[in-house]
Order: structure tokens, then C-alpha cells, then sequence
């Protein structure tokens, strides 16, 4: 299991998300497929262009420059991205949250994290852009 992966907005992500929003009919007749993946495209790239909430898009990596080596393999299809960590959620006071008695862990930022633990950062979301 990796503790790396990245978060941000996919145009994959987009198009399966504006899959299941794409009707099979219009004006009282069903779609060609054609025609649906041209609707299903242009309602992907208006997703993609507008923005919304960042959402994990890489799978699991072991270390961040792997996942710096995701993004740069196809950056045309990502944007807003953040470097992510797996680490133990914390309340408001910092405290980590406990569930049966373990940990529960959640996606933090990588570069928050490194500056909370004090420890120098291996690689910036910097060197990506």
C-alpha cells in the first residue's frame, strides 16, 4: 500500500463523471453514439475547465517522486494538483482522531505535513509546474 498520491482535477475523472450526467435522448429520439460522445465530451471539458473540488486521481505511490512522475506523464489532463500523504486525522486541537481504537488516517498535504513534522520537503509540487 502507497503513502503518496495526488489530488486535483482529471479530465478522466471529468468524462466519467459527465458520462453518467449525459442523457441518451434528446428532442423525443434516442442519441447516436456519436452524438452522445460529443455531448459527454463537451459537458467533460466544461467540468475540467471550471474547476470544482480537488479528488484523488493517481493511485496509491510509494514515494513523492513517483507521483511527481504521474503528473508529468500526461500533464494536459490534470490541473490543480496537490501532492498528498497518508497520515492520521487530527481534530480542531490537533489531536489525532481514534476509531476502534486505532488511528484514523486520512489524505493530508504533503508539503503541510513535512512543515508540521519539521522535516525538510523531498520534492515540491514546484518542480512539477
Amino acid at each position: 500500500m502507497g503513502a503518496f498520491c495526488v489530488f486535483g482535477i482529471s479530465l478522466t475523472v471529468c468524462r466519467a463523471a459527465a458520462a453518467k450526467k449525459t442523457s441518451t435522448q434528446a428532442d423525443g429520439r434516442n442519441l447516436t453514439p456519436v452524438e452522445w460522445a460529443a455531448r459527454r465530451d463537451a459537458l467533460a471539458d466544461q467540468m475540467f475547465n471550471q474547476g470544482g473540488r480537488r479528488v484523488k486521481i493517481s493511485p496509491e505511490l510509494d514515494t513523492p517522486h513517483f507521483c511527481i512522475d504521474w503528473i508529468a506523464a500526461d500533464p494536459g489532463h490534470v490541473r490543480d494538483t496537490v501532492l498528498m500523504v497518508r497520515g492520521p486525522k487530527r481534530d480542531k486541537e490537533g489531536n489525532p482522531v481514534i476509531k476502534n481504537g486505532a488511528p484514523a488516517e486520512t489524505w493530508l498535504p504533503y508539503e503541510d505535513e513535512c512543515k508540521r513534522l519539521k522535516i525538510p520537503v523531498a520534492v515540491s509540487m514546484a518542480v512539477a509546474a
